[in-house]
């Protein structure tokens, strides 16, 4: 197997949509991802639907379906409670490919791959919280630890460590956003280039994060159609998200431009964007709503509290008190749901999360076993009724069953089901028959939210050009161990063939390895 190994330059982008991308190289406007489209594989990449960022890059990273390694967002309700926690690195049931690969012998740097904290054993680098959208420890933090202090030395620390800013931006505001992402591009880009130039590494991967922040909070400058849109920004600084994925693509062509014959580079972007439409915050009492039941005197009070004090304290204030705020969030949340036969757990904005109160593993579970086909019908079938009553078309365009496309020893983990919008115009109002009227209006900072799509580029010597239709979020893992020469074994994706076609008759297995019931992520 050593004599055919490849060595990889893995790329990740954070949020980067497909649709924009697509158009900007149609366009001409993205030269280094159009010479990897053109002159190599592309194609889009699948994931089991519902799911988010906080599941897509842990599966990537892993190569296993979110009920095995047991992570869906940064914030989950475990089996046995009602109170939301926040997910920690180190609750992870699954490894890194990248590990794995170390454990085999090979050498790899890793640069703030999202949501995954630092590995048990590095045999090379590896970088997390240093420039990213949605930190793991809120700290740089490195193996080996005493790289953290020469990495900031050599390249600086996060210009921005926080993208949200309460109120949103003005224009000068999402000009100076953009001056800073593009710095922090170049600044990556950079030190990508000075460390990928210390030694052939077997493996290197970097990933860059300013898709994820000027999505969420831009995207209502670049869209006219948005009812948030600031034509004075967009005078200012026209499309900032097409601007951060020119300034990237610049990136991407530094990087390769002088790369071995023997490096295949892969690009990947997990998630899209697209304009934050959602009816997640109209979900909870819809399905209060559809259970028959009214919202505690207590949890409304104190909501209503909330967006008063929004209206009168100062960003600043708020911001002080905004961990104590979550505390009483999910103390109320905790009274409101052990009383009830379904609810809404955290999520992003993308899809809205559900978690049946079960009986044998909620603490005071209220829906039997063998109740749950038939009520999980009559709420698929009440939540489809729903209609957006600005538009009057329909605001659900699929509810799913989590464990219809996601095996796993920790399934218990995530929520039952995703009520995935139909996300074609703003949700404000909702209605139906049976639960009348629903409405909230939401104008917060992030105008973007994520989209399921993904996509991903390869070139290199053997891969086969074209474009493919069949590629998942979970074959990545395997595509790169059998590249590097390295047999992953219990991941749920497979190589991705068409990267290494010689492969087999090198002597490398590409063998897939599932587990019912997750090939149906793949259909």
């Amino acid at each position: 197997m050593e004599a055919t190994c490849r060595r990889v330059l893995l790329i990740g982008l954070d949020a980067a949509d497909p649709n924009l991308i697509c158009e900007a190289i149609d366009r001409g406007d993205l030269p280094a991802l159009r010479g990897l489209r053109d002159e190599g594989a592309w194609g889009p990449v699948s994931f089991p639907p519902g799911f988010g960022s906080g599941a897509v890059w842990p599966s990537f990273s892993t190569g296993v379906l979110p009920a095995r390694h047991g992570r869906y967002f940064y914030r989950q309700v475990r089996p046995g409670r009602y109170e939301a926690a926040r997910f920690e690195a180190d609750q992870f049931e699954a490894k890194s490919f990248w590990e794995e690969i170390c454990t085999a012998g090979r050498r790899v740097a890793v640069f703030d791959v999202p949501k995954m904290g630092l590995s048990e054993r590095i045999d090379g680098v590896e970088v997390v919280d240093w420039l990213v959208h949605g930190p793991v420890y809120h700290e740089l933090r490195t193996n080996p630890a005493s790289f953290a202090a020469e990495l900031a030395a050599r390249f600086g620390t996060d210009p921005l460590p926080k993208c949200d800013l309460p109120g949103g931006r003005d224009a000068r505001q999402q000009a100076e956003l953009l001056d800073v992402l593009r710095g922090r591009i170049a600044t990556k880009a950079e030190a990508s280039r000075h460390f990928m130039s210390q030694e052939k590494w077997d493996l290197f991967v970097t990933v860059f994060a300013e898709p994820h922040c000027v999505g969420h909070q831009s995207w209502h400058v670049r869209d006219p159609a948005h009812p948030q849109h600031d034509p004075e920004a967009h005078a200012l600084i026209g499309d900032p998200v097409l601007e951060v994925y020119r300034a990237i693509d610049r990136a991407i062509g530094e990087l390769i431009e002088d790369l071995d014959d023997d490096v295949c580079v892969i690009v990947v972007s997990c998630t899209g964007m697209g304009p934050n439409y959602t009816g997640n915050l109209l979900l909870d009492e819809v399905l209060r709503r559809l259970e028959g039941l009214r919202k505690p005197v207590a949890l409304g009070a104190w909501l209503r509290l909330k967006r008063r004090v929004k209206t009168l304290l100062p960003v600043s204030v708020r911001r002080r008190g905004r961990q104590l705020s979550r505390r009483v969030d999910e103390r109320a949340a905790h009274a409101d749901r052990e009383r009830r036969r379904f609810f809404v757990v955290p999520h992003n904005d993308m899809t809205g999360a559900v978690r049946m109160n079960l009986v044998g593993r909620e603490l005071r579970g209220r829906v039997r076993p063998d109740e749950v086909d038939a009520l999980f019908e009559s709420l698929r079938e009440d939540l489809l009724e729903l209609r957006n009553l600005d538009t009057g078309g329909r605001v659900v365009a699929d509810v799913v069953r989590t464990a219809d496309h996601c095996g796993g020893e920790h399934l218990s983990r995530l929520p039952d089901f995703f009520v995935i919008w139909k996300r074609d115009a703003p949700i404000e109002r909702v209605g139906s028959p049976k639960i009348g009227e629903v409405a909230y209006r939401h104008r917060g900072n992030r105008t973007g939210d994520h989209r399921a799509e993904s996509i991903f580029f390869a070139r290199g010597r053997g891969v086969r050009a074209g474009r493919i239709d069949r590629v998942s979020v979970l074959d990545f893992a395997s595509t790169v161990a059998t590249l590097v020469g390295v047999e992953l074994t219990g991941t749920d994706g497979e190589p991705i063939r068409e990267l290494w076609p010689d492969a087999e008759r090198a002597g490398v297995r590409l063998q897939r390895v599932m587990r019912s019931p997750a090939g149906a992520s793949r259909a």
